[in-house]
């Protein structure tokens, strides 16, 4: 191929800022990146709206060897982009292994934190990109990196359900007991998302079936981290919330049944004294209702809400009703 008129076109630019470089880089096409870096092309230029590269461009489509060739042309591979990300970050969240591998072969930092003050790791669990967690923890990335949040990437993977990313962590040892600001483990999150297969990996790991929340200053609810949100409905308490109680507030019958197949506490209280059946009744989920019946459930168990105090009904009277319209 002739590349004799491309210094004419090094500088060209569209209306949002991208350069013949990115289009290249994002194409994958090696032979004209190396002659555009020839033709002495700014490595970091950098796209007016989202600030990307055309590192970033070819890390995100799993151009390797695009990849390979820029970082030898010297582009930075810690240039920050949209929501505090690098290069890494994208590489990780898309799944795209081999850029993630020859980025940190090149020394990109593994445990830079984006926005959130999550990691490389985290974009790649929240994703489940098995392949790529792999090859970060391999590299030695941190696997109880906490995010602004508190969430670490065993509740990212765990929150999305994926669990062969679950499974990845958990084989690295990851910690199943470690808590969001807002009080939840991994398991809290897999449960309030009904995610049964998570849960069970989690369960045969030996996650604390009845692990109850305790809500951190700034901790925003039971739910706070991981890009969760927050549980507490109407005034049922923010702390000692277990997994069921997460299951059975959303409906999750198969998450319930999971867990108290697991043994989980189905009379398990919190500090307003509402029970997993006293959530599922609030919120009507009366298959759950059922099914936690079905379990041996106390029925007569006596909230701690006094009249005028929010919930405004003590035990569980509505369980008839519930039943009954399901």
């Amino acid at each position: 191929m002739d590349f004799v008129d491309a210094r004419v076109c090094v500088v060209v630019s569209a209306q949002f800022g991208w350069t013949p470089l990115h289009w290249a880089a994002e194409s994958g096409d090696v032979e004209i990146v190396a002659a555009l870096l020839q033709a002495g092309v700014n490595t970091e230029a950098a796209n007016r709206v989202l600030g990307w590269t055309p590192l970033y461009m070819a890390a995100r489509s799993g151009h390797v060897e695009a990849v390979t060739v820029l970082l030898q042309a010297g582009a930075d591979k810690e240039a920050v982009i949209e929501g505090g990300q690098t290069t890494l970050h994208r590489a990780a969240e898309d799944g795209a292994e081999e850029a993630v591998a020859a980025l940190l072969q090149a020394g990109a930092n593994k445990e830079a934190g984006n926005k959130d003050g999550e990691t490389p790791l985290h974009r790649a669990a929240q994703y489940g990109h098995e392949p790529a967690i792999r090859t970060l923890l391999q590299a030695g990335a941190n696997k109880e990196a906490a995010a602004k949040d508190g969430g670490t990437p065993l509740h990212r993977a765990a929150q999305k359900g994926h669990v062969e990313a679950v499974a990845a962590l958990l084989r690295a040892g990851a910690n199943t007991e470690a808590a969001t600001k807002g009080g939840a483990t991994p398991l809290h999150v897999a449960s309030q998302k009904g995610h049964e297969n998570a849960i069970g990996a989690l369960l045969r790991a030996g996650a604390n079936k009845d692990a109850a929340n305790e809500v951190r200053p700034g901790g925003g609810g039971v739910g706070g981290g991981g890009g969760v949100s927050a549980i507490k409905p109407c005034d049922m308490g923010q702390d000692g919330w277990t997994p069921l109680h997460m299951a059975a507030q959303k409906g999750h019958v198969e998450a319930v049944a999971t867990l108290l197949q697991a043994g989980a506490n189905k009379d398990a209280a919190n500090e307003d004294g509402w029970t997993p059946l006293h959530v599922a009744a609030q919120e009507w989920q009366g298959a759950v209702v059922a099914a936690l019946l079905r379990a041996g459930a106390n029925k007569e168990a006596a909230d701690k809400v006094r009249p005028g105090g929010g919930v405004g009904w003590e035990g569980a009277a509505v369980l008839a009703a519930v039943v009954g319209a399901w």
